[in-house]
């Protein structure tokens, strides 16, 4: 069969459809997935890692609360450590399932890290300035999160889904 103008004219096919793939062009492809591949099995080492991270941080967290002397700002800062450790863990989730980097759970995880921070430092202890920083960093992230257009690809997707 040939290849001309005219025949794919003809059929209704462009010549570039009826062209012979070059077998150069199947190596980009298969490395492409190899890829692929290999951050799918990191993301899952990764993900492992952070469970085991989650099961120590909650074993110091029991012991801490069972210690003669019990220290609340620690056992805050580590309860705030785990659920940053869970965020983590659900955007390694939302990765592996979509293959993408979900930006909203990012946020999520940055605010409650700087909470675990201010918690952690106490906000007696912490300088002026750095506080007016740690407050502006965290005002700017709930607006990102509140009034950002973060959500609005979730909300289409559901609503598209259902249709």
């Amino acid at each position: 069969m040939s290849s001309s103008p005219d025949n794919a004219r003809a059929t209704g096919s462009s010549p570039r459809a009826q062209e012979e793939r070059v077998p150069y062009t199947t190596v980009h492809g298969g490395i492409r997935r190899l890829l692929e591949s290999t951050q799918d099995v990191i993301a899952a080492l990764l993900a492992l890692v952070l469970f085991g991270a989650m099961v120590r941080a909650l074993w110091l967290m029991v012991q801490h609360v069972l210690a003669p002397t019990l220290s609340f700002r620690v056992v805050i800062a580590e309860a705030l450590f785990i659920l940053v450790l869970i965020e983590l863990q659900r955007l390694l989730i939302i990765y592996l399932r979509d293959h993408h980097v979900s930006v909203d759970v990012m946020v999520e995880i940055a605010l409650v890290a700087a909470l675990r921070e201010v918690s952690l430092l106490g906000i007696v202890e912490v300088e002026a300035l750095q506080l007016f920083a740690m407050t502006v960093f965290v005002l700017a992230l709930g607006v990102l999160l509140r009034y950002g257009d973060l959500r609005a690809g979730e909300g289409r997707r559901a609503h598209g889904a259902q249709e």
